[in-house]
């Protein structure tokens, strides 16, 4: 995103009139590309998921909505011109076999069950409520950095050949601070801080994360805002239009996964999520380490890929399955990240002592 930008500041900055069809033509643009280049068999043209979107507000500023960092390993488009489906409508199936990916170990079929999207996501919640009651929080400073490491496992769906690496990020509290992203493992770049014309939403910052609603109600119609947050505030989630929910969806799941946060934030966005039209859950899958999963994702062609693991038992969030495929659409990997390890640290490339 950072190479993305320094090539847009070679060029002027589009008009509110430019910006008003934008994503419906970028979205046009991409379902006419994708249905010329793609295969019944190849799922997801898209690869990784999703770490920054940056989109110009009709306010002339740059905005980034919150979402959780993960290793960009693969071209991601993030298109906000979504088609809303019905959510908790659920198919039970073996995600492993039928995707040339990993089937639990000493079974041909896994198991398949009926589970609905909103039942899995409140579960979801209540058990971070619940692991919040009593717990130390580590508030951060705005001049901190939150460091996450994860690991990234990634199997070829066509030799069965699995690699696994690590990758670390350093990501500044507030964006005034230089942060550092490793996502490859042993090959990182620098994350520049906010510029003079650049601002977020939701706005970075501790206090910022501290402001925003608990409620899940009230919490997705602040988000709909738009993606600058200059728009109007919707009266009722029914007032929210389809495009919208699905830059909500990829919002709320950066809330709701996020490492370091305000009490009872992370419970709203699971519940918020739960909201979401269009959100469904998979049974029958396994997370990054084999174990049985549920799977829950927006039910997109871009995104039903990008699937939210949690444990099969307790639905505990247990980390991230996606589909990546290289730019020559030759191969394509079964992709989990989940994280290891997490702190709030002082400097840029330090690490926690443990």
């Amino acid at each position: 995103m950072t190479t993305l930008r320094h090539m847009r500041a070679e060029i002027s900055r589009p008009g509110p009139d430019r910006l008003t069809t934008g994503r419906e033509r970028l979205q046009a643009a991409i379902d006419e590309e994708a249905s010329a280049s793609r295969t019944a068999s190849d799922p997801s043209p898209t690869g990784g998921t999703m770490n920054e979107v940056e989109i110009t507000g009709h306010s002339g500023q740059d905005s980034r909505g919150l979402f959780r960092r993960r290793p960009m390993l693969g071209v991601v488009v993030a298109a906000a011109a979504a088609v809303a489906v019905t959510t908790t409508v659920v198919v039970a199936g073996n995600i492993g076999d039928r995707q040339g990916g990993s089937a639990r170990p000493g079974s041909d079929v896994a198991r398949t069950k009926t589970v609905s999207a909103k039942k899995v996501l409140n579960a979801a919640a209540d058990r971070v409520r619940e692991a919040e009651k009593g717990a130390e929080l580590d508030v951060p400073r705005d001049d901190q950095f939150v460091y996450t490491k994860e690991t990234v496992k990634e199997t070829d769906r066509k030799t069965g050949k699995t690699e696994r690496r690590t990758a670390e990020n350093w990501d500044s509290v507030d964006r005034t601070k230089r942060g550092w992203v490793d996502e490859i493992g042993g090959t990182g770049t620098w994350v520049e801080p906010l510029g003079r014309n650049e601002s977020t939403f939701p706005r970075p910052g501790w206090k910022a994360l501290e402001e925003l609603s608990t409620d899940p109600d009230e919490l997705i119609r602040y988000l709909a805002k738009g993606p600058a947050g200059v728009g109007k505030k919707p009266d009722s989630l029914k007032d929210i239009k389809k495009q919208d929910w699905y830059m909500l969806q990829f919002t709320l799941k950066g809330l709701a996964t996020r490492e370091v946060a305000p009490k009872g934030l992370r419970p709203a966005a699971y519940e918020a999520l739960a909201k979401v039209p269009g959100m469904k859950a998979t049974s029958g899958v396994v997370d990054g380490k084999g174990r049985p999963a549920v799977g829950v994702a927006y039910d997109r062609k871009f995104s039903k890929e990008q699937m939210l693991l949690f444990d099969e038992d307790g639905y505990e969030y247990v980390g991230d399955r996606d589909i990546r495929t290289t730019l020559d659409n030759k191969k394509s990997y079964e992709q989990f990240i989940w994280v290891t390890d997490f702190a709030v640290v002082d400097k840029v490339k330090q690490r926690p002592r443990r």
